[in-house]
């Protein structure tokens, strides 16, 4: 235990350096000179491993040829593509616990994009998830995931110019690994009232078949 402490312990000239460095930062706000401004300004713009916080749009319960869809829109405040990418992970697999399902989809919109869903299509669509538990029974479905999320920022009117990543399966295992929050996103609707929650119904949907696709917005 001894040498193990002795090898950890600081030299003087360290001691010196780190002394240095937080009396500057205490009298000016420079200990970033000492860390490295630009190291410090990535680590402080990385976005959290489990996304953001969201907002519910609207869940849609779908029939399909027999099986169970379940699509949901969430809306995000300015977040760039890899936080939208987490964030539509994250509530994904929360969706997964809550419904039971063949195929979930999870599209992230801009706080300020559009909110009718034939308007949810193109460069309103700022990330997405597809997830099929056994994608041998979903049509267009592979693998259990597709994901990919648009690499531009929102404009003023919440729509994306960027180009579109696509995440390998490798990329989406390692982001779901790294989540601390499993949480789902604030619902508006919610009545707290009995325990009873509400959400927007399948009776305002299609009730049967659909002609949309696994891929479909």
């Amino acid at each position: 235990m001894k040498a193990i402490l002795g090898k950890l312990r600081p030299s003087k000239r360290l001691l010196v350096i780190l002394v240095a460095a937080f009396g500057v930062s205490a009298a000016s706000g420079a200990a970033a000179v000492y860390v490295g401004r630009d190291a410090l300004m990535e680590r402080m713009s990385k976005p959290a491993t489990s996304g953001l916080e969201c907002t519910l749009v609207r869940t849609i319960k779908l029939g399909h040829h027999g099986q169970r869809w379940v699509r949901m829109h969430i809306k995000t405040d300015r977040a760039d593509g890899e936080a939208r990418m987490r964030t539509a992970l994250r509530v994904v697999g929360a969706l997964s616990k809550s419904e039971k399902a063949d195929l979930y989809q999870v599209v992230v919109l801009d706080a300020a994009g559009p909110e009718l869903r034939a308007e949810v299509r193109g460069a309103a669509i700022g990330a997405q998830v597809l997830f099929a538990p056994g994608p041998q029974s979903v049509p267009g479905m592979d693998q259990p995931f597709r994901a990919s999320y648009n690499k531009g920022t929102a404009n003023s009117a919440g729509f994306f110019h960027g180009s579109t990543v696509d995440l390998s399966v490798g990329d989406i295992r390692d982001m779901m690994a790294g989540m601390e929050d499993r949480s789902p996103c604030v619902d508006p609707n919610a009545v707290a009232e009995a325990g009873e929650v509400v959400t927007e119904a399948a009776a305002a949907e299609p009730k049967a078949e659909s002609a949309e696709a696994p891929a479909g917005h």
